[in-house]
């Protein structure tokens, strides 16, 4: 799931309330968990939650995206009733999000870091050596041209070139290059592995040869002319064994672990809550579009930072 998907689905399970209103209040129920009933109203409250946004809201009245936020509230509703049967609430100062945190809390109590043997690790590391092994990687951009007299007039205009000036190679690569399929690119390799690319062996190994980013290559002959190698990225190569690994792949063991239990409650508690769904009134169900509002842009795709819950990152490679 992605991260803004995964902060909405945490956001529904944490703010939801308890709804046991009768259905002749006037509002279409959407859907019943149980005893209580989820009503169009719900649905547009939990969508206004998320801001003023133009485009989060014409986001979520699309009808696939409606079912999302009504299965997130499905899924806070069975949660919670869940975590009563278990008994949870009977403290009265217990709130539904803290009960509903007790009842994950005591999900991912069952897998512990501990509880991964080694032989589960080592079986993770070998089924994923490009985990924690590599070969040096480079990128770069090549220009391709047929005659000698014009490769050397283009590898001095590529070294003349403000170091790092992209647009500049580019317009350079699409004035000059002779090969098509390479000036389509703008000249990139993309990112290749030594003797793990289609290039000829001269140009990789011309590639591989220069010690610095944005060094620019003399013409290099092959069997299409003369290639002009400008160095963008260079990545060592590392190698890391069971041992320096076995912290990370515990880690990450411990988080796909505790996330199938989640998952297997939250199917088993959907199975047994006699949920469902009013499909016609979810259908007909228009979502009001704010007037104004300070943003109205698709969200930036960078997330600032990992969301909650968010799986632990891959094991970690020396030197980055």
């Amino acid at each position: 799931m992605r991260p803004f998907h995964f902060c909405l689905s945490l956001t529904l399970t944490l703010t939801f309330g308890c709804h046991n209103r009768s259905p002749g209040d006037g509002t279409a129920v959407l859907a019943r968990v149980g005893d209580s009933v989820i009503t169009a109203r719900d649905l547009e409250a939990q969508v206004t939650f998320f801001g003023h946004s133009k485009y989060l809201m014409e986001h979520y009245s699309k009808p696939e995206k409606k079912k999302e936020v009504l299965n997130g509230l499905i899924q806070a509703e069975a949660l919670y009733q869940e975590a009563r049967r278990l008994g949870y609430d009977r403290d009265p100062a217990v709130k539904r999000d803290v009960v509903n945190r007790m009842l994950m809390k005591e999900v991912d109590s069952r897998v512990n870091t501990q509880d991964i043997s080694d032989t589960d690790v080592e079986q993770y590391y070998l089924a994923h050596p490009k985990e924690f092994s590599r070969l040096e990687q480079v990128r770069f951009t090549q220009i391709v041209v047929k005659d000698r007299n014009k490769a050397v007039k283009v590898a001095a205009e590529a070294k003349a070139l403000p170091k790092g000036n992209m647009s500049a190679l580019r317009a350079l690569v699409a004035k000059d290059s002779e090969d098509e399929a390479a000036r389509a690119r703008g000249g990139d390799s993309g990112l290749i592995e030594r003797n793990a690319s289609s290039l000829p062996k001269a140009v990789e190994d011309a590639a591989f040869a220069l010690a610095q980013v944005n060094d620019v290559s003399d013409p290099i002959q092959t069997e299409s002319g003369y290639t002009i190698v400008v160095l963008h990225q260079k990545q060592p190569g590392f190698s890391r064994s069971l041992a320096e690994a076995k912290s990370d792949i515990q880690s990450r063991l411990t988080y796909e672990g505790r996330q199938q239990k989640r998952n297997a409650l939250i199917a088993d508690v959907r199975k047994r809550a006699n949920i469902e769904i009013d499909e016609a009134q979810l259908a007909k169900l228009t979502l009001p579009l704010p007037s104004s509002g300070p943003s109205t842009a698709a969200p930036d795709k960078r997330s600032p930072g990992p969301s909650p819950g968010a799986p632990p990152p891959a094991p970690a490679t020396p030197g980055h």
